[in-house]
């Protein structure tokens, strides 16, 4: 990525001055029609327009390094306003656009749609993961390896323990799943052991990073027949992916071996009804399967700089 190629200041400021494209606890995100490969990320901790624009035009973005070879996370290809104590950390980013649709049922932010409503978006979207064909979820799954060969996880939403809805899109034109936000793997962070390998990148992040109103509406949908079908029909292609690409449980953020890796599917398939005669293959063959390591480990590269980074820690 080179300047020539990137959005033009003025392009920059105009999409800022409409309404974002979706917002979360750290940042807004715009996309910028007038070149729509990119979009701009926002820390919610930025001056208004006006005071943001004076500084912006004393100081031009310097690009960011690719490192992830040419995929697209969504990833910042440029940046301005670095953070005094932390370098990763910018104000403004230029990001890659990533086309496709949230899975994400209710957005931080915005009017909690009311539970009927909710309730035919999570089945029309439960759908739409079960009409994906097998090749996304192998694509998917091939982003998980690749991702840790670069030590950066999938990202988190609210702080929780599992992957947000909204940090994976589906497109039924492209047949794809993307996964649109990462973080470099925490290393100092008190109950994630230092020498962890895979970050968030593992099958039981990933299960409920593909169901939608898994969260808002927890209570609301838990025991709707149809949506607990979909739900285990979804667990089931996870878990068949997961084992067509060697990818098993241990050696993420999470403690343990597989017979703690056991315990928390376990956990996770109650809190979204399984049924008892689907849970106990579900767990034996997702704690039978032999990791694959694809790609090579890459360690020296440079860091990526995003709205509310966090330093890479060795």
């Amino acid at each position: 990525m080179t300047e020539k190629n990137l959005p033009s200041l003025d392009e920059v400021l105009f999409a800022m001055s409409e309404e974002p494209l979706g917002m979360g606890e750290e940042a807004k995100v715009y996309k910028i029609h007038t070149n729509p490969h990119f979009t701009v990320r926002v820390s919610n901790n930025a001056p208004d327009l006006e005071a943001l624009s004076k500084q912006m035009s004393q100081a031009p973005f310097i690009t960011q390094k690719d490192i992830f070879a040419g995929r697209n996370f969504a990833q910042p290809v440029a940046y301005w306003g670095l953070d005094d104590f932390d370098k990763t950390n910018a104000m403004v980013t230029i990001n890659l656009y990533s086309p496709g649709f949230s899975m994400e049922i209710h957005k931080p932010g915005r009017k909690i749609p009311p539970s009927e409503e909710a309730m035919m978006k999570t089945l029309t979207l439960s759908k739409a993961v079960l009409n994906m064909p097998d090749s996304a979820i192998d694509r998917l799954y091939d982003d998980l390896h690749f991702l840790s060969s670069r030590e950066y996880s999938i990202d988190v939403g609210n702080g929780g323990l599992f992957t947000n809805t909204g940090n994976i899109l589906y497109s039924a034109v492209d047949k794809e799943f993307r996964i649109i936000d990462i973080q470099p793997f925490i290393r100092d962070r008190v109950g994630i052991p230092r020498d962890h390998t895979k970050g968030f990148n593992i099958p039981l992040f990933l299960a409920r990073g593909l169901l939608p109103g898994a969260y808002g509406y927890a209570e609301e949908h838990a025991k709707y027949p149809p949506l607990i079908d979909y739900r285990t029909e979804i667990i089931h292609k996870i878990i068949a992916g997961a084992k067509r690409n060697h990818l098993n449980d241990e050696g993420g953020y999470l403690r343990g071996g597989m017979d703690q890796m056991a315990r928390y599917w376990d956990v996770q398939l109650s809190k979204i009804h399984v049924p008892e005669k689907y849970k106990e293959e579900f767990i034996k063959d997702v704690c039978s399967i032999k990791q694959e390591h694809r790609y090579r480990l890459v360690r020296s590269h440079t860091p990526l700089v995003r709205v509310a980074g966090r330093s890479m820690s060795s």
